[in-house]
């Protein structure tokens, strides 16, 4: 039974099973963690799986996983519906004051209350979204959804993404400064990488408008927090509203901060925590990866007795090898599936250990062969789970 250790809050009980337990252990099979940092230590030779409950993985040190052939999971797309929605409610607060005009209403004394609200509520003007421009930058699955819905508001929609989509309600431009200069209000929904960190600093600030709002969703470090108090104050733009608090703008008078409540919505947490603890359960009983930011995807049907799970770094004949030791030790290939991620590769490969009848230190050394191979860095082989497997080649 693996081990499994969770970092933040997860209710495992129906995901468990027979295959894993949640255990409080300096080595643990896999990690299970929300928005907590993975500590390095954990990084050992036991470790098979970091599975991140959201998007965002810069708490995970993801080189040093990788270099230890252990996976680091994602969920893309299951809070992207709760951070859709909590940035068109920022929209609509930051046009129009509502909660400046609920405070004003609840101080209200004495009789005829509506007739005091209404001689006061030429103080809460507000302004329309319809009509506004609104950019994206990033145009993931957060950024899609939002697109779609700011296009029903009746806004113009800019965006820009690395990669251009075939979007319909997007004008996608060529640059980020483009989308800048054309927007009253800008989105930031990347993720924290090498070429993001520190994306929006004093240069692309001055290709603002002066009335813009900047709203950052993506990562706290998107942003040059000293740049943009900086550019603020310049009256470069309007406000900035961020979801990731830093003593670095507190008491900012024209800075909002929320306090990382993306995906904080009941529906998000828990579609988005069933869905890590299904794919943490599927890699670690069938080697299946279907949302990993450092392995490629492999999903291939366990109808064998036993699988044979390979991480390896690139290089030409590397399945020649395998496929030796293989037939060396009579272990018939029955299927399959080698996909690549850059300059590494992960491989499901069914076979039958029953039929060259290999004991438990046969298959010890069978491992032991196919880890010495040059390039190879993770190596497991996995018994099929069901009941039937026993039966599958009868």
């Amino acid at each position: 039974m693996y081990q499994v250790k969770a970092i933040d809050e997860f209710s495992v009980n129906e995901f468990a099973g027979d295959i894993f337990q949640v255990k409080d252990t300096d080595t643990p099979d896999a990690v299970l963690v929300r928005s907590s940092k993975v500590p390095d230590e954990l990084i050992t030779q036991h470790l098979l799986l970091v599975a991140r409950s959201g998007i965002g993985t810069n708490t995970i040190n993801i080189d040093a996983c990788t270099q230890n052939g252990t996976a680091v999971f994602n969920t893309p797309g299951a809070n992207a519906n709760a951070v859709k929605e909590l940035v068109l409610q920022v929209l609509f607060t930051t046009a129009r004051p509502l909660q400046a005009a609920i405070n004003h209403t609840a101080g209200l004394k004495g009789d005829h209350l509506q007739q005091q609200a209404e001689a006061t509520r030429y103080q809460f003007i507000g302004h329309e979204l319809y009509g506004k421009t609104i950019g994206i930058i990033g145009l993931g699955a957060i950024g899609q959804r939002l697109a779609d819905s700011c296009y029903h508001l009746g806004m113009q929609v800019v965006g820009y993404n690395r990669s251009p989509k075939n979007l319909q309600f997007v004008q996608q431009l060529e640059t980020i400064e483009d989308v800048l200069a054309a927007a009253d209000f800008v989105v930031l929904l990347l993720p924290l990488t090498e070429t993001t960190e520190g994306l929006m600093n004093a240069d692309r600030f001055k290709s603002m408008r002066h009335n813009a709002v900047l709203l950052n969703f993506g990562r706290g470090e998107l942003v040059d927090n000293a740049a943009v108090i900086d550019a603020l104050n310049q009256g470069q733009f309007q406000q900035y509203i961020t979801d990731f608090p830093t003593t670095a703008l507190r008491e900012q008078g024209h800075v909002v901060m929320l306090p990382h409540l993306g995906g904080n919505t009941v529906e998000a947490l828990s579609q988005s925590a069933n869905l890590t603890l299904q794919n943490t359960r599927d890699f670690l009983e069938t080697g299946v990866i279907r949302a990993s930011v450092n392995f490629p995807t492999a999903d291939l049907p366990f109808n064998s007795p036993h699988r044979l799970t390979v991480f390896f770094k690139s290089r030409s004949a590397f399945w020649n090898d395998i496929a030796t030791i293989l037939s060396r030790h009579h272990v018939p290939v029955l299927e399959m599936i080698s996909n690549m991620r850059g300059e590494h590769g992960y491989m499901l490969v069914n076979i039958d250990l029953l039929k060259p009848h290999l004991t438990a230190e046969d298959t010890n050394r069978l491992i032991q062969e196919i880890s010495s191979i040059d390039g190879a860095i993770r190596v497991r082989i996995l018994t099929n789970p069901s009941a039937l497997s026993t039966h599958l080649n009868a």
